[in-house]
This record gives structure tokens, C-alpha cells and sequence, in this order.
């Protein structure tokens, strides 16, 4: 098949045995940033890559593919297929394996059918076949994961720090949300503080009008010593949870912080909170967003 020159953009093939996990190494490669698509036929590889260098797709990040036995000329023209592409990509085929027992357990526990299986074969043979029909391509690939005693998870962080130096560092989502009880928690939230044991500046004179952003408002607030330690404890417990959230993989972590009306107390301390987790380390891996859903009302 020939594959005509062109810019050379990243180009991830992700291939293995059947129940090796796949599609869990392409997800993890789509939450990375990469354009990712599973089961493309050969004849329209080509034509991916001329959209992507054209800008048609937008893969700013590269291309990943999800390529096995579905497509039954694959086996055999692999050897041909990498020899092309490597002249006009950044080339990188990473081969998914596992124990034959380990694969069979897995396609029990997901009650899917084998691509290979035929009527009369067994689940075992349907593997062995898949095994030995993809060995040349195991032998062709740039990396090969036996994942036999992985979870979904140490997969994901394994195809992350193999193509670390091609992929932009994963950051953690920290949305900061600040709410007033009197009009309703804030939904969706992994983490809640409720502030309402704090003295409500709502009730000194010169106060009530303005809000968390103001500057006197804060120094009330946090001129109360509960509200001092209430703060650090917080603080030190975002610094403990939120480098071991990244390390696990998490992208997400949403925290609400309430008061009687999200006005003073709750503002004050989510943009505080903000503050602090831009601290944080490692560098560049957690992005904050802090809201404040009820200052206006």
C-alpha cells in the first residue's frame, strides 16, 4: 500500500491480542490529547494522516489507531504498512499481550465473543490463533506490555510514561465552587465544606453590601481564628490529596465550598483555596478554576 510524503505528525498504533486492552490504552491516549480512532480500515490510513497534516482533522497532538485481527489483511501486511508510514510520521507501535487463561477469564467475565472464534473452535483456540497469527507483529513493534497482572489503571499510567516525551503532561481539573445553602447545594461536587459555623459578616454594618472579593471582607473573615484553622486544615489536606489524585490518573476533582448565602464566607475561602492549590506540586499538572455561583444573588 503506498502511502505518498507528507508532514510527519505522531502516529500511535496500538495493537495485541484480543482482551489485552486495547481500548483501554486508547483511551488513555484520547484523555492525553491524541485523535483516536479504533478499527480503521487500512485503505483510509493514508487519507487519515493527509486530513491530519492538513489540518481537516485537528490532532494537535497526533494520531492514535486501534488496529488487530478485525481487519484480516492486517497480519500480513504490517510489515509493509510500518515500513510506509515511518517515512512521513513519528512512528510508535505499542503490542498488547497476556497469559491465554488471563485473556479467557477476561472474555468470560465480559461475556464478549472472541473476533476469532468460529462455530465449532473453542475460546482457547480462537486465543492461540489470535496469538500466533500476530506474531510477526509482536516481533515488528516498538514496545510490547504484557498486562497479564495489570489493572485498567497501571495500563493507562504504562502507555503514559512510555510516550511521555511525545505527549503533553496530564493535568488534574480542580474546580473550586463557592454556594449558599439557601439556594441549594452544589451539585456534582467530589468534596463539600460547609462554612456555616463562621461568624456571617452579612451582619456587620458596612459589610453585608459587599463581598468575598472585597478586601475588608476577607480580613474579617480571616481574622477569626476558627476560620484560620478551618483554612490550614483545608489547605493541608488539598496538599496531601491532590498529588496522589494525579498520580492515580484522576482528571477531575471538584470542591464546594458553602455558606448561608454564597456571598461572603464561601467566596472568600474558594479563592483563597485557589490560591493555594496553584502551589501545589509537581509544576504545570493541576489547573484551577475558581466559581462562585451564588455572589450575585
Amino acid at each position: 500500500m503506498a502511502i505518498p510524503a507528507a508532514p510527519n505528525p505522531l502516529l500511535v498504533i496500538v495493537t495485541g491480542l484480543s482482551g489485552a486492552g486495547s481500548s483501554t490504552a486508547l483511551h488513555s491516549l484520547a484523555d492525553a490529547g491524541l485523535y483516536c480512532i479504533d478499527n480503521l480500515p487500512m485503505e483510509l490510513i493514508g487519507p487519515t494522516i493527509d486530513l491530519v497534516a492538513s489540518g481537516r482533522i485537528v490532532a494537535e497532538h497526533g494520531l492514535a489507531l486501534c488496529m488487530d485481527l478485525r481487519d484480516a489483511r492486517f497480519a500480513a501486511q504490517f510489515p509493509k504498512l510500518i515500513k510506509d508510514l515511518a517515512q512521513r510520521v513519528r512512528l510508535e507501535v505499542l503490542f498488547l499481550t497476556a497469559e491465554t487463561h488471563v485473556l479467557a477469564t477476561r472474555f468470560g467475565a465480559t461475556r464478549r465473543r472472541h473476533p476469532l472464534l468460529k462455530e465449532g473452535d473453542t475460546l482457547i483456540e480462537a486465543i492461540e490463533l489470535d496469538r500466533e497469527l500476530l506474531g510477526l507483529v509482536e516481533e515488528s513493534s516498538d514496545c510490547v506490555f504484557d498486562t497479564s497482572a495489570w489493572t485498567p489503571k497501571q495500563l493507562a499510567r504504562a502507555v503514559e510514561h512510555r510516550l511521555a516525551a511525545n505527549l503533553p503532561t496530564r493535568q488534574l481539573h480542580v474546580l473550586i465552587t463557592s454556594f449558599g445553602f439557601k439556594y441549594g447545594q452544589a451539585q456534582a461536587i467530589d468534596t463539600l465544606f460547609d462554612l456555616r459555623f463562621l461568624d456571617n459578616p452579612y451582619f456587620i454594618p458596612g459589610l453585608r453590601e459587599r463581598s468575598g472579593l472585597d478586601a475588608v471582607v476577607r480580613d474579617y473573615v480571616l481574622s477569626l481564628e476558627p476560620a484560620q484553622v478551618m483554612l490550614a486544615k483545608i489547605g493541608d489536606l488539598l496538599q496531601f490529596l491532590l498529588p496522589l489524585y494525579y498520580q492515580e490518573g484522576k482528571h477531575y476533582f471538584r470542591l464546594g465550598i458553602g455558606c448561608t448565602g454564597g456571598r461572603h464566607r464561601s467566596v472568600c475561602f474558594a479563592e483563597e483555596l485557589g490560591r493555594l492549590v496553584l502551589q501545589i506540586s509537581p509544576a504545570n499538572t493541576i489547573v484551577t478554576t475558581v466559581l462562585h455561583r451564588d455572589i450575585d444573588r
